[in-house]
């Protein structure tokens, strides 16, 4: 590997990171899908990236940085975990082996700058109290960004410059043994993330349909393209029966003729802008002292100045208002945004009831279980099931998986951003409450529930893993445990178990560094002693 393609490497990890990527950088370039294949654009065989990196992040399916807890940093695992397969020519268990633990150590990373970003919130305060607008995207956005180059830009050059070609080297001395044993462990942890991803749809109704996914690929032999579109069209089916009914969702996306509410004081142009920068930068001076209060004042400023244009002291007055702690789903919660928007234009127009309190409790009130659905929708069926149908196309070799997956997943989300927005904005807290009331929710809960559950029992007869090479003496002749007795009763019987296995560690409250560190030693004693195959 050149320098320059450590320096490449290295920006690659730090984007995933950043907040440049409009708003999607979370769902698309952190994912080791995604990484990956740039990663592997970088080092001139984009093929095995997106290969490897598909790999790798079916170890993350599950992956929800919720409450600013990181399980792992899922976009170091990716860059450096393709760069160790690729410049190694090492087979693709194996790096994903030696990701696991590099994205373990990615997560120091992540805690410093939650805890040096704290500093920057100490010039934020002094900026809102003047009610400095033009400034402020200096402390919540180019101080932080910058932070966080250096914190992510060095450990990762290090590690692919000097790194990668010395742990390939390292394994290839060690010989076949030990890239058996890694090539092992490898091949079980898959069942780790697709158990974290059965934490929030297995469960109830959508359990049968989990097997049946698994069984279809076991004795059909379906690729995971045609149980992908076998799934959708299972779950319209479902649904259907079930009575599918999104008739209030069309009625509060709908656009209101009566503008008399919306757009009094407020023009498109500041709503489009507060909009932009709470998609963008929400989550550029992450702390664990205010989470995205900052982000949240940034995305309120271009509100503040159109409403307070010549009024420093009422700006500063809102500014130090909306950056207090908030902590909410992005997504989901930037309607909160545009209902804060709309309750300082009412205010400003005159409107008594409208105070200061009040929009604070609104924001409190509303970030917890609009985080709750929004974790559970985008972080725990959404991507997953996206990650699975087009991880599934990029393992046969197809780069158009990955860019499926960005392109289909960036749209998803911005549709997301703007319709929360919008509707949080232009139809006011009562439309909020009456989505969360409503049952659509649920609704479409379950529909992907059924639909991802299909999906993840295929990955498991596909991407996961274990046998046993066990063979017992039966007279003159060996008797294969493996062959002639799980397969026989069930093929792919242990990677099912396993991954049934860890779900239930997981429900019982393990964490996924103790699980993987379970299998980890699982997979070593079994690979050394010649068990496990």
């Amino acid at each position: 590997m050149n320098i320059t393609q450590a320096l490449l490497l290295s920006l690659l990890y730090y984007l995933g990171n950043s907040s440049f990527i409009l708003g999607v950088n979370w769902w698309t370039l952190m994912r080791p899908l995604v990484s990956g294949f740039f990663a592997g654009v970088i080092l001139g065989d984009p093929i095995t990236g997106a290969i490897v990196g598909a790999q790798i992040n079916i170890l993350y399916l599950g992956f929800i940085g919720a409450g600013g807890a990181l399980p792992g940093d899922i976009c170091l695992a990716g860059v450096v975990g393709t760069a160790i397969a690729i410049t190694g020519n090492l087979p693709v268990k194996t790096a994903m082996a030696l990701a696991v633990p590099v994205g373990l150590l990615g997560t120091i990373i992540w805690v410093v700058k939650l805890s040096l970003n704290t500093f920057w919130v100490r010039i934020c305060e002094k900026m809102a109290s003047k009610g400095d607008t033009k400034h402020f995207w200096i402390p919540n956005v180019a101080l932080p960004q910058l932070l966080l180059f250096f914190m992510s830009f060095i450990p990762c050059f290090l590690m692919v410059y000097f790194g990668t070609e010395y742990v390939a080297a390292t394994i290839q001395f060690l010989g076949d043994t030990v890239v058996g044993v890694l090539t092992t462990i490898g091949g079980m942890l898959p069942a780790i993330g697709i158990a974290l991803t059965m934490k929030s749809i297995f469960k109830g109704q959508t359990i049968p349909f989990f097997f049946l996914g698994f069984l279809l690929i076991q004795y059909f032999k379906l690729d995971m393209i045609s149980l992908g579109i076998l799934a959708i069209v299972i779950t319209f089916i479902v649904m259907q029966v079930k009575g599918l009914d999104f008739s209030s969702a069309k009625s509060l996306l709908a656009r209101d003729k009566d503008k008399s509410n919306a757009y009094v004081l407020l023009d498109k142009k500041t709503i489009r802008k507060s909009w932009l920068r709470w998609i963008m930068f929400n989550q550029a001076n992450y702390n664990y002292e205010r989470m995205q209060g900052t982000g949240f004042c940034h995305a309120m400023v271009p509100v503040i100045e159109k409403l307070y244009p010549d009024d420093a002291e009422k700006r500063g007055e809102l500014m130090t208002t909306h950056m207090q702690f908030f902590n909410t789903e992005p997504q989901w919660g930037a309607c909160i945004i545009g209902l804060s928007a709309a309750m300082e234009e009412k205010r400003k127009q005159g409107s008594a009831e409208i105070t200061e309190e009040a929009i604070t409790s609104l924001k409190s009130g509303l970030m917890g279980p609009l985080a709750g659905i929004g974790d559970t929708i985008d972080g725990g069926v959404i991507t997953p099931l996206m990650l699975t149908l087009f991880i599934g196309i990029t393992m046969t070799g197809n780069i158009f998986g990955v860019i499926g997956y960005i392109l289909l997943e960036a749209l998803i989300m911005w549709t997301i951003y703007w319709y929360s927005y919008r509707i949080g904005y232009e139809k006011g807290s009562e439309a909020i409450v009456n989505i969360m009331e409503s049952g659509m929710i649920n609704q479409l809960i379950a529909g992907a529930s059924i639909m991802g559950c299909l999906v993840l029992g295929g990955l498991v007869g596909n991407y996961v893993s274990l046998g046993l090479s066990v063979n017992i003496p039966l007279g003159e002749t060996m008797f294969n445990l493996q062959e002639q007795l799980f397969d026989v009763i069930l093929p792919g019987m242990l990677p099912l178990l396993l991954t049934l296995g860890c779900f239930t560690l997981t429900k019982k409250g393990w964490s996924s560094v103790k699980v993987i560190l379970l299998i980890v030693a699982l997979g070593l004693a079994g690979g050394l002693l010649g068990i496990l195959a």
